[in-house]
C-alpha cells in the first residue's frame, strides 16, 4: 500500500519524537539521581582516566597495566550499573530494533513507519466513527415493539436475533468473515449497531474505516482527480480488516462513484476482506441504483440483514 509523502512524514514525525521524549525523560532521571548520588560522577571522572591510561599502555606495549585497567574499569562499570538498577534508572528500549527508532532501514522507510502511515490513514478516514458512544451495551430493546407487525414479525424479537448475530459476528471476526447487508428504514439503529461491530473489532487490534458513502466516496474522487498519483486512500478502502460504509445510496451518483463502489465491493470480496454496508434503500431499489454487477455481488456475496421497528429518533423526540 503506497502512502502521500505528508503522511510519511508525519509518521515519521510521530516516531522520531517520541524516541526523543524517551531520550528527555531518562536524562532527566539520570540527571536527578547522578544530583542525588555523587558516587556517579565520580565513577564517570575515573572511568574517563582509565580511558585514557588504557590508551597510552596499549601504545607504550604496556600489557600487564592494560588488563589491569580494564579489570578496574570493569568493576567500576558494574558499580555504575548496580547504582543504577537501584535507583529504577534503564536505558529506554528502542519502540522498533529494525531501525532504533530512526525510520529507515538501507535507506528506505522502516516498516514500523508504514504500519504508523497505515494506521494514521485508517483514522483519518473514519472521522465520524463515534466508537465512545454507540456500544452494544447502550442498544435499547425497548424501542422496538413486542407486538406483530403488518407482516406478523415481531420486531423486538427479530432485532433480538440481529443484535446476537452482530456480538457473534465480533467473536468470531477475523479475515474471511461474512459480508453484512444491513437493510431498513431510518431510525432503526443500523448505524448503532454497525459502531459497536466497529468499536469492537478496533478493541481486538484490527483496522477498521467507517464512513458515510459520500464522505468516503468523495475522498477517493479528491484523491484522483489530485493528479498526484498518490493512492493511499482507495488503497485503504480496499484493504483495510474491516470496511463499513454507511448510508449508502445517499451519495452523488456518477459513472466514476459506480466505478470505485464496485471496485471496492469486488476487490474486498476477492481478497476475503469483510465489509458491512448500512442502506435505506430496499434491495429493489439498489438494484435500480447501482448496475447490475453490483446487485449480483450483493446476492451471492452478503448476508443481507433487515431491520424492523418506528423510528427511535422520533420516539425520543416525543417523549420530550
Amino acid at each position: 500500500m503506497g502512502y502521500s509523502h505528508d503522511t510519511y512524514k508525519a509518521a515519521l514525525k510521530i516516531i522520531r519524537d517520541n524516541a526523543k521524549q524517551k531520550e528527555s525523560r531518562y536524562n532527566a532521571e539520570l540527571a536527578a539521581v547522578y544530583a542525588q548520588i555523587p558516587e556517579l560522577e565520580k565513577i564517570d571522572l575515573t572511568l574517563s582516566r582509565i580511558g585514557s591510561n588504557a590508551a597510552i599502555a596499549a601504545l607504550s606495549g604496556n600489557f600487564e597495566g592494560l588488563e589491569n585497567l580494564k579489570k578496574e574499569s570493569s568493576v567500576l562499570t558494574a558499580r555504575k550499573a548496580e547504582i543504577l538498577r537501584d535507583a529504577g534508572i534503564e536505558k529506554p528500549a528502542f519502540s522498533c530494533n529494525m531501525c532504533s527508532d530512526t525510520g529507515y532501514v538501507n535507506g528506505s522507510y522502516c516498516e514500523c513507519v508504514k504500519r504508523l502511515a497505515k494506521q494514521m490513514t485508517f483514522e483519518n478516514m473514519s472521522k465520524q466513527m463515534p466508537i465512545t458512544t454507540e456500544k452494544f451495551e447502550n442498544f435499547d430493546l425497548k424501542y422496538y415493539s413486542d407486538k406483530p407487525n403488518a407482516d406478523g414479525l415481531v420486531p423486538r424479537k427479530k432485532m433480538t436475533e440481529v443484535l446476537k448475530i452482530a456480538k457473534e459476528y465480533c467473536i468470531n471476526f477475523g479475515n474471511g468473515s461474512k459480508n453484512l447487508l444491513f437493510m431498513g428504514n431510518t431510525g432503526l439503529g443500523k448505524t448503532h449497531i454497525s459502531l459497536s461491530i466497529a468499536s469492537e473489532i478496533i478493541e481486538k487490534g484490527y483496522g477498521v474505516i467507517y464512513g458515510s458513502a459520500q464522505n468516503l466516496f468523495s475522498e477517493v474522487e479528491k484523491e484522483h482527480f489530485a493528479y498526484t498519483g498518490d493512492t493511499e486512500k482507495m488503497d485503504a478502502l480496499l484493504n483495510v480488516d474491516l470496511l463499513v460504509i454507511d448510508d449508502l445510496g445517499t451519495e452523488f451518483m456518477s459513472s466514476f462513484t459506480q466505478s470505485v463502489f464496485y471496485n471496492i465491493v469486488n476487490t474486498r470480496i476477492l481478497n476475503n476482506h469483510p465489509t458491512i454496508i448500512n442502506t435505506n434503500l430496499s434491495f429493489a431499489e439498489l438494484e435500480q441504483r447501482y448496475t447490475p454487477r453490483i446487485s449480483s455481488r450483493f446476492l451471492g456475496n452478503y448476508q443481507m440483514i433487515k431491520f424492523f421497528g418506528t423510528d427511535i429518533r422520533q420516539q425520543k423526540a416525543l417523549k420530550k
